[in-house]
């Protein structure tokens, strides 16, 4: 038996064997409520109960989920302060970390989050409860906060739903059986479902949660099924996510070209404002994306989105026109043009609940305002840290210190920088003031490479993706004309063409605040920003606390 102190005082593990049947013989030093832990070297069951030994007895039970699993230890946590509402909450929040852990197989069925409105005081002590976890073999990782960090944590489909997603999946769901987005009329094209939300509103949850749900229902079991992405580093934290997922495979996530070779029953594209068209997309897809329009009968000048809708009976998006970044995503008049095109129509369906961003809702229009000059009310967001620093190696320390604290923090940046070390690994590809960084080396799987933490990240390595601490790096592609009172777009320090060729002044000042706006909506606990340009930096301190 394993006790210590903590907030909630003299918490204690207590372990015992289970196969042999004497439940009653057990003895706890706290008659509390309980969360407990059954386990047989591969498989646990997480449950809480205020009887854990009429509780064992039941799960002998034929009927019951447990039996089938010959479980040979139980682990009983237990304290003080250990009532129903807390127990609750930490079995919901341990079968969340252990199914992203990934050590054993957690049978539990999908159960509702726990809302509890002392679960942050009560989580002061999980982490000593999960170095006892570990210590006593039932979790791979040594600390919780490791999990967290985890995409198997942040966008696996078993993970429970907040209100709001479910009544999203229930709609979409509801929509496919009544089969509304069928023509209703000769002449008339099928409706696709359009979910749209602002960052951090849990589009991408809900899209994995959809997939896995019509994958492992036995209703949709004879269709054929698609999950797309367009952005490869999205596509492949949801592909590693998908790995460790059963009944999923990472093959199930593919491209949006991957469309064009059949036909689909149900498409679900998450990130479709990352879908492309023929246009500074490169010379070798650009090739690609000809010879699939000739494939499917369509003319030259149709792109991924007309690829969804031909090649599928249902098509599903996901959509947030804030985060169109670059040049070759199809742009938003006409991604609408399509959709709401008179033969077509849309059912639409809007999520609005913040759940990535500590700030709250409000944060994410903050943001895009200040950049796009449409405020002049300064706001302050309690419990986030939101920072404009000067020098630049005081936001490199602060950012590395939370890092070795919370983990996934990051630098990252816009267009302003040669990839120097393309050519020469040893020249540094980025110099500000006195420091030298390198662009990140990989795109895909780039936040889980442990070395990544001393690179730039750049927009093609982070929409889609979570950070503890995002720290951005303004550079001197904008700048403040002090004469106009305007931000603006220097050509001559943008260095990536598929943003600026071929692109208008409008077009191209609304690709870049959008990769800033982009950049500054990663950051759960904190966002950290430092401007090149002076003038844009003295023009932020007017609503970014200065550091």
């Amino acid at each position: 038996m394993k006790e210590w102190g903590s907030t909630m005082t003299n918490m204690k593990i207590t372990t015992f064997d289970y196969s042999h049947g004497d439940y009653e013989s057990w003895k706890l030093l706290f008659e509390y409520h309980s969360l407990y832990i059954l386990e047989n070297g591969k498989d646990v069951y997480i449950g809480e109960t205020k009887d854990v030994g009429t509780r064992s007895i039941k799960h002998n039970n034929v009927k019951d989920l447990c039996c089938q699993y010959s479980f040979t230890r139980i682990h009983i946590l237990t304290g003080k302060t250990f009532d129903e509402t807390p127990a609750k909450h930490f079995e919901t929040l341990l079968i969340r970390l252990m199914r992203a852990d990934g050590k054993f197989h957690v049978i539990n069925t999908q159960t509702e989050w726990q809302h509890y409105s002392r679960k942050n005081v009560f989580e002061l002590c999980f982490d000593q409860v999960w170095l006892e976890l570990e210590k006593l073999g039932l979790v791979n990782h040594k600390s919780f906060q490791s999990v967290l960090n985890l995409s198997q944590y942040k966008f696996s489909p078993n993970m429970p739903l907040t209100e709001a997603q479910c009544e999203t999946l229930t709609s979409i769901i509801h929509t496919l059986d009544s089969e509304e987005m069928q023509p209703h009329k000769q002449g008339f094209h099928a409706r696709p479902v359009l979910i749209s939300g602002d960052p951090g509103t849990g589009k991408t949850v809900v899209a994995t949660s959809l997939f896995y749900y019509l994958k492992t229902h036995e209703a949709y079991k004879d269709l054929k099924i698609g999950l797309v992405y367009a952005a490869s580093a999205t596509r492949a934290e949801i592909q590693e996510m998908f790995k460790s997922v059963r009944g999923l495979r990472k093959k199930d996530v593919i491209t949006p070209i991957s469309v064009t070779k059949e036909t689909y029953d149900i498409i679900i594209c998450d990130e479709a404002q990352r879908l492309r068209r023929p246009k500074n997309a490169g010379r070798f897809y650009n090739a690609k994306m000809y010879a699939a329009n000739r494939q499917l009968g369509l003319d030259e000048s149709c792109d991924e989105l007309d690829w969804l809708l031909t090649c599928s009976r249902n098509l599903i998006l996901f959509y947030d026109e804030k985060q169109s970044v670059c040049a070759s995503d199809i742009s938003k008049d006409s991604f609408y043009s399509r959709l709401y095109n008179r033969y077509r129509g849309i059912r639409p369906i809007v999520l609005t609940e913040q759940l990535r961003i500590c700030a709250g809702r409000d944060y994410i229009s903050y943001i895009y305002d200040l950049l796009y000059q449409r405020t002049s009310e300064r706001k302050e967001f309690d419990g986030y840290e939101f920072k404009l620093f000067q020098p630049f190696d005081h936001m490199v320390q602060q950012v590395r210190e939370k890092e070795n604290m919370v983990g996934l923090c990051r630098l990252c940046g816009g267009y302003a920088w040669k990839w120097t070390a393309k050519g020469n690994p040893d020249i540094p590809d980025i110099q500000i003031e006195n420091t030298n960084i390198w662009w990140n080396k990989q795109t895909g799987g780039w936040l889980r490479n442990p070395r990544a933490r001393e690179e730039m990240g750049s927009i093609y390595t982070l929409p889609g993706l979570d950070l503890n601490y995002a720290a951005v790096v303004i550079g001197p592609e904008l700048y403040y004309d002090t004469a106009e009172n305007r931000i603006k777009v220097s050509r001559s320090h943008l260095y990536d063409n598929s943003v600026k060729q071929n692109t208008n002044d409008e077009d191209l000042k609304k690709y870049i605040l959008n990769t800033y706006g982009v950049f500054m909506t990663r950051g759960i606990l904190g966002t950290y920003v430092y401007a090149c340009d002076k003038n844009l930096r003295d023009y932020l301190q007017n609503y970014i606390p200065f550091v």
